[in-house]
């Protein structure tokens, strides 16, 4: 797979692996070794498989534990294994030998994931995150990891962000590309959470999320877990944290795109609670 140097105006560089002109990180993951493409017609699925699907910075880890502590029955947290479940950082070999029941978390688009999952229809959890907050988690994503060696500026990485010249590509096309996958699937097993309905009214949340995937709670369950998840590092994100940092201009700049982009689609995002 090609590598290529993602420009912004500043001239700031992000590294990504081309795959038919989708955009991974160039991290090196074992799967890349081969052909990531590879994955979709030779990753073989198991019938208590997970699948946890969104966009970068969208609440991944949060509803990865609160899946984990619903299967488990057990609030309690696991260190260092959601990304032993992402599957584009997985080898077959890691795939295959990772224990049931999987918990697979994945930023690739619907049409990315592999065959064998959709045939078998795996229940799938797709997490929207308002794409304000999205972005500037993203920038210090991009920050904080030393192997994106990325030092560019909030305003550069929000025109990229905005641009989608930058690993996993647009917000706004992932978002329009998921909804058109639900609506073309309805007899997929699909459960939509939005991050900030999480922030809000989590109890409530966990309780349809353990319904969707048929796991049994009860209320002081449900409480233990919420209690457990509200510890420092899954409320980094807070939502409406973008307020602190655009300018009007930038807030302008996103608004117009969001209307242009998404607002057709009638999605109840919300960008303060």
């Amino acid at each position: 797979m090609p590598q290529r140097d993602l420009l912004d105006a500043e001239g700031k560089c992000i590294k990504v692996l081309d795959v038919d002109g989708f955009y991974l990180p160039d991290f090196k993951f074992p799967s890349q070794e081969t052909d990531i493409r590879s994955m979709k017609d030779h990753y073989l699925a198991r019938d208590d498989d997970i699948l946890l699907c969104n966009y970068p910075k969208s609440g991944t880890h949060w509803v990865w534990e609160i899946i984990q502590m619903l299967s488990t029955q057990k609030a309690e947290l696991i260190e260092h294994t959601k990304m032993k479940g992402m599957i584009e950082s997985m080898s077959k070999k890691s795939f295959d030998s990772l224990p049931s029941p999987r918990i697979l978390n994945t930023h690739l688009e619907f049409s990315m994931l592999p065959t064998d999952c959709l045939r078998r229809k795996c229940k799938l959890v797709y997490t929207l995150r308002n794409p304000k907050d999205v972005a500037v988690s993203y920038y210090h994503h991009h920050h904080g990891l030393l192997m994106y060696n990325y030092d560019g500026s909030l305003d550069g990485f929000l025109e990229r962000f905005l641009e989608g010249n930058i690993d996993y590509m647009s917000w706004f096309d992932n978002v329009r590309n998921w909804h058109k996958a639900i609506q073309e699937h309805k007899d997929y097993p699909i459960h939509v959470i939005h991050y900030e309905d999480m922030q809000q009214n989590g109890i409530e949340e966990i309780r349809k999320l353990a319904k969707f995937l048929e796991k049994p709670y009860n209320e002081k369950l449900l409480k233990d877990i919420q209690d457990k998840c509200q510890f420092e590092s899954m409320q980094k994100g807070k939502v409406g944290g973008w307020k602190k940092v655009f300018t009007v201009a930038q807030n302008e700049k996103f608004d117009k795109l969001f209307q242009e982009k998404i607002a057709d689609l009638n999605l109840d995002i919300k960008f303060t609670i």
